[in-house]
C-alpha cells in the first residue's frame, strides 16, 4: 500500500524501512470504506516518498511503530509512532532534524498532530504541537516556534522555505486532514509533510448492545403492561360475579 520512490531511505540499523505493528483492540472497519489514519512523513521532490512511517489505520492497523529513520541526510527522527482509532487519530515524532538550504536547520524535541470527532457535535476537529522546535541558520539569530501553533500558521525564512504550521483542511465529506508541519523548501522545490492525521466526520465504533439501565426501564415498562392486564382480568372477573 504505502509506496517509495527514493533508495536512499533507510532505518537506523537496517537497509531497509521496517516497522512492527501491532494488532488494534477495536473492531475494524469494513474494508473499503473511508476510516481515520494517520502517517509521519510525505515527501515529494529530490526526496519522494509516500508514508515513510507506513500507515496506522482503523481498518488495517493501529498503531504503527517505527525505529529512527534517516532520509537521504535531509531528514531524521527518533521513533515515530502513528495511531488511529474508532473516533481519533495521531501522529508523534520525536528528536526531529530536518536539513533545509542555506546551512538552515529545522529541529524539534518532538511534533505531533491529532485530531477527533466528537459524536456530540458531528464535528471533527484538529490539532498540533510542537516542542523545542527551532529554526537554526548560520550567522543569524534562532527563531523558536510555537508550541500550540493556531491552525495555518504561516512562516517565511527569505530565500530557503515557505513552513505552515499545524496545517488544517477539511474535505467535502467533512474528514479533516491535521499536519504538524508542512515545509516547501524554495531552492530544488523539495516538500515534506510531517506528522499527519486525518478523522473522518463519523463515529466508527460498533453500536452498543441495549444494556443497563436502558435494558431495565425496558423490561420495566413491561412489566407494568403486564401487571395492567392481570388487574383488568381480576376486575372483570370480580364484576362478574358481583352481577
Amino acid at each position: 500500500m504505502n509506496r517509495m520512490t527514493s533508495g536512499a531511505v533507510k532505518v537506523a540499523g537496517s537497509g531497509v524501512l521496517a516497522a512492527c505493528l501491532a494488532a488494534a483492540g477495536a473492531l475494524p472497519a469494513a474494508a473499503g470504506t473511508p476510516t481515520n489514519e494517520s502517517y509521519a512523513v510525505n515527501a515529494a521532490g529530490r526526496f519522494s516518498v509516500d508514508a515513510l512511517a507506513g500507515e496506522a489505520s482503523y481498518a488495517n492497523g493501529s498503531p504503527v511503530i517505527l525505529p529512527n529513520a534517516d532520509a537521504a541526510g535531509l531528514l531524521s527522527t527518533g521513533i515515530i509512532t502513528d495511531a488511529a482509532g474508532p473516533s481519533s487519530a495521531s501522529a508523534k515524532m520525536p528528536a526531529l532534524a530536518v536539513t533545509l538550504p542555506l546551512r538552515t536547520a529545522l529541529r524539534a524535541t518532538a511534533i505531533s498532530s491529532s485530531c477527533a470527532f466528537n459524536s456530540r457535535t458531528g464535528a471533527v476537529s484538529g490539532s498540533a504541537r510542537l516542542v523545542g522546535a527551532r529554526i537554526f541558520k548560520a550567522g543569524r539569530r534562532t527563531v523558536r516556534l510555537p508550541a500550540n501553533p493556531a491552525p495555518n500558521t504561516r512562516m517565511v525564512v527569505p530565500g530557503v522555505a515557505v513552513i505552515i504550521l499545524n496545517r488544517q483542511f477539511t474535505s467535502r465529506s467533512g474528514s479533516l486532514t491535521a499536519q504538524a508541519l508542512h515545509l516547501r523548501m524554495l531552492r530544488g522545490r523539495q516538500k515534506l509533510i510531517l506528522a499527519t492525521s486525518v478523522c473522518i466526520a463519523a463515529d466508527l465504533a460498533p453500536a452498543p448492545a441495549l444494556g443497563g439501565r436502558a435494558m431495565r426501564l425496558t423490561l420495566g415498562g413491561l412489566g407494568l403492561l403486564l401487571l395492567g392486564g392481570v388487574a383488568y382480568q381480576l376486575s372483570k372477573r370480580r364484576k362478574l360475579a358481583a352481577a
